[in-house]
């Protein structure tokens, strides 16, 4: 198994699955040169991170690489089971993290970083949203987070899944870029899952260090 990474990026999420797995895979870190080769464009159409090649399998975007390692190994416990009824709630973080919360964060960081390369998004599109209008907006897509965990650890079932690293992963973005300056138990929930072993480990370049 093989993970196509660069630190600091989306990448992240998957190799912190798959080291709370402790699954053996070998990590390749894209250089810039590397990610406008023909060769890594067929592994990934837009020379982006990550891209997971496990057997027959080559896959990118990570929430759905989070989803594919989480229900492969099922056993490990970071999914629920298929037919359960926590499988619902476990698909709706999954993706509300990926198209909902992490839009915002996206957004803040394009005004911080304008120096960004333009295959992330075209540079007339960037900073379209004004710096202020990215932390409200990420305020409003953090409440349903926020009433969640005030009662509880965890998004499905009160116990940590592929989900919790997906959503941990966006809200780590958010925290390293300044947006979470206020206590809440969004604040306090990324705070406790960025103490967790495996997420150091797999970050250890830069980005868990806070």
């Amino acid at each position: 198994m093989k993970l196509y990474y660069i630190p600091t990026t989306r990448a992240v999420r998957p190799r912190w699955l798959l080291e709370e797995m402790g699954i053996d895979y070998e990590l390749i870190t894209v250089s810039m040169e590397m990610s406008r080769q023909p060769e890594y464009r067929k592994l990934h159409p837009h020379g982006k991170v990550p891209v997971l090649v496990d057997e027959k399998a080559t896959i990118f975007e990570s929430a759905a690489i989070c989803a594919y390692l989480a229900d492969k190994y099922l056993e490990k416990g970071f999914a629920p089971a298929i037919n359960s009824l926590a499988r619902a709630y476990y698909y709706q973080w999954l993706f509300y993290a990926s198209l909902t919360l992490e839009a915002p964060v996206e957004q803040y960081m394009f005004n911080v970083l304008p120096n960004l390369p333009e295959k992330l998004l075209p540079k007339t599109t960037q900073t379209k949203v004004s710096l202020e209008e990215a932390k409200q907006w990420f305020s409003r897509v953090c409440q349903p987070l926020n009433e969640l965990l005030q009662d509880n650890d965890y998004l499905v079932e009160n116990r940590f899944t592929a989900a919790d690293i997906v959503t941990g992963g966006v809200l780590l973005w958010a925290l390293k870029l300044g947006m979470l300056t206020e206590e809440s138990p969004v604040k306090a929930y990324i705070t406790k899952l960025s103490e967790r072993p495996a997420l150091k480990k797999a970050d250890v370049d830069v980005y868990a260090k806070l």
